[in-house]
């Protein structure tokens, strides 16, 4: 069980992360419901999400269930590849960030280019378009083609690349992480 706490706090601090805020007020918790919602095409519950993040009295351990849905907007396909992937990952050291990064807010204009790697010879050319939106243009060796549009707030060289919302022609947007294993590169290219 104690095992499961660690796991389950983790999950919650990935979350948080993931949503660039903490779990800490009624609107919060609405927004991160909202969230789940908007990116999974899913619904976890306000009241749920208050008993499990400790602002609500809990009496039985959360659902399997729920455990995944949270995995899943974190990119990871439910809670046992969390776990699995959470246990190889503490057994590297921690580091502290110190890469090339693009805060899309502040560091992009409507109309910059940005050519995306990572393993294994995956590329994808991708145009944003403001408000945190991004078309991809080009695509090689990924599931992301071109025409596919995501959001996404920051991009750090050789980190995991989280996409929210990611939408393709024909399907329920979703989640997406690119480079969960070494990381993406980018190649930045302003309009002149």
């Amino acid at each position: 069980m104690a095992e499961n706490n660690k796991y389950l706090n983790s999950l919650k601090a990935d979350v948080e992360n993931r949503i660039g805020r903490g779990i800490l007020s009624p609107k919060d918790f609405e927004f991160l419901h909202l969230t789940i919602e908007r990116e999974l095409n899913e619904s976890v519950s306000v009241s749920t999400l208050k008993r499990l993040w400790g602002y609500s009295k809990y009496l039985s351990s959360p659902s399997v269930s729920i455990l995944s849905t949270l995995s899943r907007l974190v990119g990871y396909r439910d809670w046992e590849d969390y776990k699995a992937n959470r246990e190889s990952s503490d057994k590297k050291p921690s580091a502290q960030v110190l890469s090339d990064k693009i805060t899309v807010a502040t560091d992009l204009e409507v109309g910059d280019r940005i050519r995306l790697t990572w393993a294994p010879q995956r590329v994808c050319d991708v145009m944003y378009h403001g408000d945190g939106d991004f078309e991809v243009l080009s695509s090689q060796n990924t599931s992301i083609k071109a025409g596919d549009w995501f959001s996404c707030s920051l991009i750090v060289s050789g980190e995991p690349l989280w996409l929210s919302n990611l939408r393709q022609y024909g399907k329920v947007p979703v989640a997406y992480v690119c480079g969960k294993q070494g990381g993406v590169r980018f190649e930045l290219m302003h309009n002149s």
